[in-house]
């Protein structure tokens, strides 16, 4: 195995300016780092990750945790973190609490392996403890939760509230929400935004609308594919469904479909995340656009920034309304 010292031989450099070139710390000027770039191409090298790790008390690894890994919204923001990531010299792991769960068996795992920092890209109530137990460890945390660490979040109601009363306009009283998670959760954002939009469009919050969700907590498509069957079963007037995000929205347009309802004729869909999956739905679907990986990119320079001693300011980035062809007026039927 070469060394940092036989890189720095071959390239007729220091020690030193290797450590810069690999840490990026230091500016090093742009022939001294291709001569240490082809010193390392022609020797094989390979940093010792295991010694680096002891000398500077981290191991350059981050974790994400998610509620789907299937869910093409978290591939996107995880794909986006881990590049941003490798710029920066960490690897990334993914913890995904609808498959396995979350509690202290994978937080005393993630302390076991020394991460140095985690973005919790979803949130419900009961991980609270395992998150602070987490950063009492010593580990930074990104969350969208005020006291979990640095914030960073996704505003949603300028863009439910410009869905609603683009519905509304439209003759639209009659809004259901497939809500896929407890409605009760205290970071349940868009049932929030979805009750402060109706009220703002002077309509009424009716519970009869609202298919609440039931533990263990799925936003996929059978799960809003089974919720639409509820709500339409309940045999109350429905004109126009939001749904938490656009799996479960595809789940409620096949459920509309089964009914021998049309969208958006008879039922206007709604979903929420802007996957690339729903542009190529039939017709295209409606949806809260969602900055996926640019939230990815900031997580991990809010980590690197904790990281490096630093304190980050709360991140709040904006979503917005798109609509396509599964929005349509009430009486377009």
């Amino acid at each position: 195995m070469y060394t940092r010292q036989d890189v720095a031989k071959l390239a007729h450099v220091s020690v030193a300016t290797v450590s810069n070139v690999l840490s990026g710390k230091k500016y090093v000027s742009a022939p001294l780092q291709k001569r240490v770039h082809d010193a390392i191409e022609a020797l094989e090298y390979h940093p010792n990750q295991a010694a680096r790790c002891l000398a500077t008390k981290q191991s350059r690894h981050l974790a994400i945790i998610v509620n789907d890994i299937c869910n093409p919204r978290y591939a996107e923001v995880t794909e986006a973190m881990q590049k941003e990531a490798a710029s920066h010299g960490y690897i990334v792991s993914i913890v995904d609490i609808t498959r396995f769960g979350i509690g202290n068996g994978q937080v005393f795992d993630l302390i076991a392996r020394n991460v140095d920092g985690i973005f919790v890209a979803t949130y419900i109530d009961e991980m609270r403890a395992d998150i602070e137990r987490a950063m009492q460890s010593g580990i930074c945390v990104v969350s969208g939760t005020s006291d979990l660490g640095a914030v960073l979040k996704i505003d949603y109601q300028a863009a439910i509230d410009e869905m609603i009363a683009d519905l509304a306009g439209l003759g639209h009283r009659s809004i259901g929400f497939i809500s896929c998670y407890s409605i009760h959760e205290t970071q349940h954002d868009k049932y929030k935004c979805y009750c402060r939009a109706l009220q703002s469009c002077g309509l009424p919050i009716n519970p009869s609308l609202v298919v609440d969700g039931c533990p263990p907590y799925h936003a996929d498509l059978e799960t809003g594919y089974a919720a639409t069957r509820e709500l339409l079963a309940r045999g109350i007037e429905l004109t126009a469904v939001f749904a938490v995000n656009d799996l479960a929205a595809i789940g409620a347009c096949r459920a509309i479909r089964e009914a021998g309802l049309r969208i958006p004729q008879d039922i206007s869909v709604v979903g929420c995340d802007d996957i690339a999956f729903s542009q190529y739905t039939e017709p295209k679907l409606s949806t809260i656009h969602v900055p996926k990986a640019e939230m990815g990119r900031r997580a991990v320079r809010m980590l690197n920034c904790q990281l490096n001693g630093g304190s980050c300011e709360k991140v709040c980035m904006p979503s917005g309304y798109v609509r396509r062809q599964t929005v349509a007026s009430a009486n377009a039927g």
